[in-house]
């Protein structure tokens, strides 16, 4: 645990390292304010004690420049003040300092005030995982780790508003696992689990790290492809196709070849709307939607025509 001084006067430093000169934590001083925000980073601090005396700190601005500042883990704050100042405690919690200690403190008081600190920081860490979590769960398949339905067309529509202020095209691919039915019945449902999970990964290999990804159906893949026309969405296509056809797939003993279709279809620029109004974000989730029955309409045409064939929606 790193701890960090901020306003440290001499008589102050010795008196925290006196009450903390048995306790496991790090101590960092500082004695510039100004400092504080650069050395909270440079040191992966924990707590920021803050010693108020001096009568130019402002320790309300001091505790929202910490809330405001981005860090990769939680920063509790604790407040050393004279009770003369006991007027200004209800200012300084409410702009983010966690708790506060009335001077002159003892070594008991205080260790105990760190030992709380450490908890709340391990609570907010723990709820920080969680919320991580339950954000990954919410947002992936969990058969494929990709996006799910909901989350890529919500992907898909920031990528729209993208490509109208830079005037760039989109295509959506469906990649369609052929005989998707017939190798469920045959080889069983554990066995097409990791047949999709290892196909996502394929597919992920085959394109840009900012292209959009997700699961569109039981056996649809489908794929939105920012600052790419129609020429540069067929290129990904044969991409994927030497990807996942040409390589069998090895599964619990099982030598798995796969036959796909994929359909394409490209969107304009010109045709989203550029106002931030509800109509507008109507009117986008049509052109979406538009955009996506285009590519199923091109992939159901594909499969028609054979095994591993790509079709361009034609208007």
């Amino acid at each position: 645990m790193n701890l960090l001084l901020v306003n440290n006067t001499k008589s102050f430093h010795s008196a925290v390292l006196n009450a903390l000169k048995n306790y496991k934590v790090k101590i960092i001083t500082s004695e510039e304010v100004g400092n504080a925000l650069v050395e909270i980073q440079k040191y992966n601090i924990n707590i920021v004690l803050v010693n108020w005396s001096a009568g130019d700190l402002n320790i309300e601005e001091l505790c929202k420049k910490i809330r405001k500042f981005k860090h990769t883990r939680y920063i509790y704050v604790l407040v050393l003040v004279s009770r003369e100042r006991e007027e200004y405690i209800a200012g300084f919690l409410e702009a983010g300092a966690n708790d506060f200690v009335f001077k002159p403190f003892g070594k008991d008081e205080l260790i105990s005030r760190i030992r709380i600190a450490e908890k709340i920081i391990k609570l907010e860490e723990d709820m920080l995982k969680n919320k991580k979590r339950i954000m990954k769960l919410v947002k992936e398949d969990p058969v494929t780790g990709l996006y799910n339905r909901r989350s890529l067309l919500d992907e898909a529509l920031k990528e729209m508003g993208r490509a109208s202020r830079e005037m760039k095209f989109i295509s959506a691919l469906i990649i369609n696992i052929s005989y998707f039915n017939e190798l469920a019945t045959r080889y069983g449902l554990p066995v097409m689990e990791e047949l999709l999970h290892e196909s996502s990964r394929r597919l992920k290999t085959s394109c840009r790290p900012y292209d959009k990804i997700g699961r569109y159906t039981v056996s649809d893949f489908l794929l939105f492809l920012p600052d790419s026309g129609k020429l540069n969405a067929e290129n990904v296509a044969r991409r994927i196709i030497a990807s996942m056809v040409k390589k069998p797939f090895y599964i619990k003993g099982n030598k798995i070849n796969l036959a796909l279709a994929v359909g394409i279809s490209e969107l304009d620029p010109k045709e989203i709307s550029k106002n931030n109004t509800v109509d507008s974000n109507l009117l986008n989730d049509l052109i979406l939607d538009a955009l996506i029955k285009k590519a199923d309409t091109a992939v159901k045409k594909a499969l028609k025509l054979g095994d591993n064939r790509i079709t361009v929606f034609a208007d």
